[in-house]
């Protein structure tokens, strides 16, 4: 029994703005959690010193490794028929949307995004959605603009 070639993995990293980005939000994430875990010990004896020195180490784990092995797992690709996403680090997700079952495609911008030069590209089916957590604006026009003009020719059938 033959087995068919695996596909290639998507070929284009997310731009490295992203990946500063995440270490942000983990940081913000990371003292949120180190604020909560001293004022328990604060109001707990027992707790003290060892909650707020445990969320300060897991912290520092957190904004140092997992923003870093997220953006180095994460690929996408834009092939004639289909959009293609890697992502995940202890599970791994490979997402192939059929470019003819999109039905729009949104490129957002937000002020947390735009601090980093960024905007997200949001795919939408009949059957939810994915999304590109962040591209440069140039190219995510680009990519929403091949997109559109594949889904504007006539189909095949």
């Amino acid at each position: 029994m033959t087995t068919a070639p695996s596909r290639p993995a998507p070929a284009h990293p997310l731009p490295d703005g992203v990946r500063k980005m995440w270490i942000w939000d983990a940081a913000i994430g990371a003292l949120l959690v180190v604020g909560v875990a001293a004022g328990l010990a604060a109001a707990f004896d027992v707790l003290m010193p060892w909650l707020p020195l445990a969320a300060v180490a897991g912290g520092v784990a957190w904004v140092l490794v997992l923003p870093r092995a997220h953006h180095a797992r994460w690929r996408w690709e834009l092939h004639e028929e289909e959009l293609d996403l890697l992502r995940g680090v202890w599970t791994v997700t490979r997402t192939i949307v059929p470019l003819t079952r999109i039905q729009h495609v949104a490129v957002q911008r937000t002020g947390w995004t735009g601090l980093f030069g960024l905007v997200v590209v949001r795919v939408h089916t009949a059957a939810g959605g994915t999304t590109i957590p962040g591209l440069e604006p140039a190219q995510a026009d680009d990519v929403r603009d091949r997109i559109l003009a594949r889904l504007r020719t006539p189909d095949d059938l």
